[in-house]
């Protein structure tokens, strides 16, 4: 007989040991940047994240890993038994218990101390769970709509932004944001959804093509005013009230769930709107306007956090697998090529966690100023967008490659889900080569010279840099970057992309500096 040998001592108890011990919040490069946000109330805001980061790090990393299993995603049915049309979500009670418990954290509530509602956000984004992130994010947005308005909405409005914001007997409402129609993805101006008025409110008909959580109860959507050019922005109820139990939604059905590549625990589907109740909010041509400005301005900040927390969960548990694993007689991080891998994706993680927190700070004390360097700031938030989603897909995938096979196991570690979801997250408000664009046209028509804006974006840069970026930064935009495309303009607008790469990753290396050398772990 001939006897097979099995290495049956062979275990990776020691590093899930310690993978399971991992606290966020217990990481002294986050601390510090947690303590440079908000350092005179750093204590007390430390004393009230630590209950809440040890549940998310245990109990619902557990929840959140099990849920995400394909055979878990969110399903839809149409009908009742009786044929009544119901267009119900179906979750996992995991998944809805997970949700609920999130929620009534109230991050948005008038309660939380400075800067308590961002930093737990940003910990969940690290749990990669979008159906929770996504709709925290549109919630945002929603009740800053709401409350750019909210002397002039209607007292359902006011009710609404209570559910949301501070909850109503315990139970919080969740928002989302239908903006997608089959015509134009980003190209919001090329809504054709009809609003029809209707009293003091409208009525909505057609069709959105891609609406992320439809298990909300509140959507910000655009549609075009009948027999007008103005695109406005309405707060639509899933439900109208008493009308949630009995699941008879607001005069629109869902047509079918969208199989997507990630963000798969987050229920997005198509909707057909055929009389939809809804409250339309702030002046009906500047739709667009506060969807851009108060809506996806937030969404694209919320992608940074979502970028750091991902990079950051993968820099700590690779480091934790590379000091553990033995390949050719030696733990992995004592081999050059891996241990250098390791520290890029290390300080890309650094960077892009310090350099969120930095910019929402700006972003939290500029609201309701309009001055250059609030276009300067709005400028960055694109960048911010653009870069940090860039290179988190390059670096998860980098963080797979660390973990060898191992890292395409999707019970083995949670950062192959991640990587997905950092897929969608450099489509998701504007691809790449949208925003750029846009920046490009905002540049155009700005009303403060290009240096001026410059030194506002990057004051980390000499007078030196300024002046050649300007020039640079002038040289290309004579040249029309949206005109139809010939040799000239493409080869400028790959220059384009690689300079404000360049100048962001700059910026992002000055704000981090003063961390540089903090462990992670």
């Amino acid at each position: 007989m001939i006897e097979v040998e099995k290495n049956a001592t062979y275990t990776f108890d020691d590093f899930l040991r310690q993978r399971a011990a991992l606290n966020d919040l217990n990481n002294p490069f986050l601390q510090k940047v947690l303590k440079d946000l908000n350092e005179s109330g750093f204590d007390e805001l430390k004393k009230a994240l630590t209950p809440f980061s040890e549940k998310l790090s245990n109990e619902w990393r557990k929840a959140t890993a099990e849920y995400a299993r394909p055979e878990n995603h969110p399903k839809i049915r149409h009908f009742d038994a009786y044929n009544r049309r119901i267009d119900r979500i179906i979750r996992p009670k995991e998944a809805v218990q997970v949700t609920n418990e999130i929620f009534k954290e109230a991050v948005f509530s008038e309660k939380n101390l400075p800067f308590e509602g961002i930093i737990k956000r940003y910990f969940l984004h690290g749990n990669g769970e979008a159906a929770i992130s996504c709709p925290l994010v549109c919630s945002d947005g929603l009740i800053a709509l709401i409350e750019a308005f909210y002397d002039e909405v209607p007292e359902e409005v006011r009710q609404i932004h209570r559910h949301v914001k501070e909850g109503i007997d315990g139970d919080y409402g969740m928002g989302s944001q239908y903006m997608t129609e089959m015509q134009g993805g980003s190209d919001i101006p090329a809504n054709v959804l009809k609003a029809v008025p209707h009293g003091n409110v409208y009525k909505l008909y057609g069709h959105k093509f891609f609406c992320s959580a439809v298990h909300s109860e509140y959507a910000v959507v655009t549609a075009r005013i009948e027999n007008t050019d103005n695109v406005a922005a309405f707060i639509v109820p899933s439900w109208l009230p008493g009308n949630k139990e009995k699941e008879i939604r607001n005069n629109y059905q869902i047509n079918r769930l969208k199989w997507k590549m990630g963000t798969s625990e987050l229920p997005s589907g198509e909707i057909q709107y055929d009389g939809a109740i809804a409250y339309q909010i702030g002046p009906e041509n500047k739709g667009v306007a506060l969807a851009v400005s108060l809506v996806l301005t937030r969404s694209r900040l919320d992608i940074g956090f979502g970028s750091g927390a991902f990079l950051m969960r993968a820099a700590r548990e690779a480091k934790l697998y590379t000091s553990f694993r033995d390949v050719f007689g030696r733990k992995i991080d004592q081999f050059p090529m891996a241990a250098a891998q390791l520290a890029d994706l290390e300080y890309a993680a650094k960077r892009t966690v310090a350099t969120a927190f930095h910019i929402y700070k700006k972003f939290d004390k500029m609201q309701g100023e309009s001055d250059i360097g609030v276009f300067a700031l709005r400028e960055l938030i694109l960048l911010q967008k653009i870069y940090t989603s860039k290179e988190t897909v390059e670096k998860l995938r980098l963080a797979i490659s660390i973990f060898g096979g191992n890292g395409v196991i999707e019970d083995f570690t949670d950062i192959a889900r991640l990587f997905r979801d950092s897929l969608v997250n450099e489509l998701w408000e504007g691809p790449r080569n949208v925003l750029l664009a846009q920046i490009y046209r905002d540049l155009l028509k700005a009303q403060w010279p290009l240096q001026d804006i410059l030194q506002q974006m990057f004051p980390h840069l000499s007078e030196e840099d300024i002046a050649r970026y300007t020039e640079e930064i002038k040289s290309i935009a004579a040249i029309n970057l949206v005109d139809i495309p010939n040799a000239e303009n493409m080869k400028a607008a790959r220059r384009w992309e690689a300079l404000w790469e360049e100048l962001f990753v700059s910026y992002q290396e000055a704000i981090t500096e003063p961390y540089e050398n903090l462990p992670i772990l």
